[in-house]
Formats: C-alpha cells, sequence, structure tokens
C-alpha cells in the first residue's frame, strides 16, 4: 500500500495568482466608477437640460435717403377741344345784287343798269386764316318798256383772309380778279354786242356757322371793269329795215365805241356754304 504524498504549490505560481488578482481589482473599480458617473451625468441632463449658445449675426441695412413726399398738385382736366377744321371744300348758293357807274358802247343811257340774280360758289380753306373762293353769277336787269337788257355772268377767283377761323362769327377779306361776259341787246334783241371784259374785286363779309358743316355769309365788294378781251356784234336783218335804220343805229358802225370803259360800281352778296 502506496502512499501519497502532497506537494505545496510551488511559491512562483503564487506570485502569479497574486498580480493577476491586482490587475483584476482596477479594471472593476474603473468599470463601476464609469457607470455611476454616466448615471449622474444622465440624472444631471434630465433634471437640468444644457443651455445652448447662439451666435447671432450682425446684419447690416442700407436704407436710401428719405425723400420728403411729393406735393400734391390740383390737376384740373380739360376736355378735349375738337380738331380745327382745316383744308375744307365747302359748295355754296348765294343771291346777289350789282350796281354799275359808266358805260358799255356809249349807245343808251340804259347800259349798266342795276342788276340781280344768283350764283354758285366753291370755297376751301388752305391754312388756317387763308382760303380760296371760285364764284359763278348770272345777273339780269329788270325789265323795261325800252327795249334794251343786259346781262352779265362773272367769273371770279378770290383769296379770302379769315380773320377768326375758328370762331362761330368770323369776319374775313377778300379780293380776286376774273372776268364778265357782258351781253347788250338793243332795239328787242335787234341789235346785240357781246364783250368779255376783265373785272376785279376787293370786299369785307362775316361767315356765321351754324355748326360743322353749314355756315350763313355776307359780304360786300366793290368793282372794277375795264379791258374789253374781245367782242362780237350781232344785226338781225329786220334792223336794218326799221326806222332805226335811217340814223344809223342798225348798221352797228354808226355810234359804236369800240374804246374801253372803266366801270366802278359794288355787289352784295348774301348766301350759305356747306362744307365737306
Amino acid at each position: 500500500m502506496q502512499k501519497r504524498t502532497t506537494r505545496s504549490p510551488h511559491w512562483t505560481q503564487l506570485l502569479i495568482l497574486l498580480w493577476v488578482a491586482l490587475l483584476c481589482l482596477p479594471v472593476t473599480a474603473s468599470a463601476d466608477e464609469t457607470t455611476t458617473s454616466d448615471e449622474e451625468e444622465v440624472r444631471e441632463t434630465l433634471l437640468h437640460p444644457p443651455r445652448r449658445s447662439y451666435r447671432r449675426r450682425r446684419v447690416i441695412v442700407v436704407r436710401p435717403p428719405r425723400r420728403p413726399p411729393p406735393r400734391r398738385r390740383l390737376v384740373v382736366v380739360e376736355p378735349e377741344a375738337e380738331p380745327t377744321r382745316r383744308d375744307v371744300l365747302g359748295i355754296g348758293l348765294r343771291l346777289s345784287g350789282t350796281g354799275l357807274d359808266g358805260q358799255k358802247l356809249g349807245l343808251s343811257d340804259l347800259e349798266n343798269p342795276a342788276m340781280a340774280g344768283f350764283g354758285l360758289q366753291l370755297r376751301s380753306r388752305i391754312s388756317g386764316h387763308w382760303g380760296l373762293e371760285l364764284s359763278a353769277d348770272y345777273l339780269i336787269a329788270a325789265e323795261n318798256d325800252t327795249g334794251f337788257s343786259q346781262t352779265t355772268v362773272p367769273v371770279m377767283l378770290s383769296a379770302i383772309f379769315n380773320v377768326l377761323p375758328d370762331s362761330a362769327i368770323n369776319p374775313y377779306v377778300l379780293a380776286g380778279a376774273g372776268v364778265h361776259f357782258t351781253s347788250l341787246s338793243y332795239l328787242d334783241g335787234q341789235f346785240e354786242h357781246h364783250i368779255l371784259e376783265v373785272a376785279g374785286q376787293l370786299g369785307a363779309g362775316v361767315e356765321v356757322k351754324l355748326g360743322d358743316s353749314l355756315a350763313l355769309h355776307a359780304d360786300i365788294r366793290f368793282l372794277s371793269v375795264y379791258k374789253n378781251l374781245g367782242s362780237v356784234t350781232e344785226v338781225s336783218s329786220g334792223c336794218l329795215s326799221s326806222h332805226a335804220s335811217e340814223t344809223g343805229f342798225c348798221n352797228g358802225l354808226a355810234n359804236l365805241d369800240p374804246e374801253d370803259k372803266f366801270n366802278i360800281g359794288a355787289q352784295f352778296q348774301a348766301g350759305a356754304t356747306y362744307y365737306f
């Protein structure tokens, strides 16, 4: 029967075990301390949440200089005036009366009697103040028992100056020239003489507008008739066998004075014009 022998541990093994124990102790303590500190930090965060500080940026606002408020002005809006009618054309009718002083052939004291008639005129404005008038009239002497008659057809072109062209009442002056077709009849037409004469006129009048298109006018014109541009004499065969042939009148040459005669007179007109 064998006996068991018990050996005591070696001293080196005891040192190793002691060293391992010493190493484990600090680790455990540090872990416990870490755990405790973490719990306290969480509790402190819950009870006293941290405050965050924000840094504000400095903003510089540049404002323009203040201007004084504009002054209030009272603006009066006037209605637009209708455009002035320019360059218009008008056609009109007129009544006319004429009287001349002087002789035509010197064959009768009844030459150049007072005559009346009607006429047609065309008026056009070429600018604000200036215009033109083209006219033709038919004038005849009143019937009488002397056997003498006279008719005249004046055809005239005149320049018109409108003093107040934009006014409802417009005074005007005019000056022009033209021709007169004059027929003289003696002894109930047995002896006739036709003359083409040069004439001039100078006058003044007033035009009253009744609207944009219609106007009335009246004027007086001073006439001068001088130059004979041509003439035609007609003598009937009955005149040569009449009593007038004994005095040499009907031969058309006995008392005929072909020289130019200067006649002056006046003409009054009144009428209406329609402007387009």
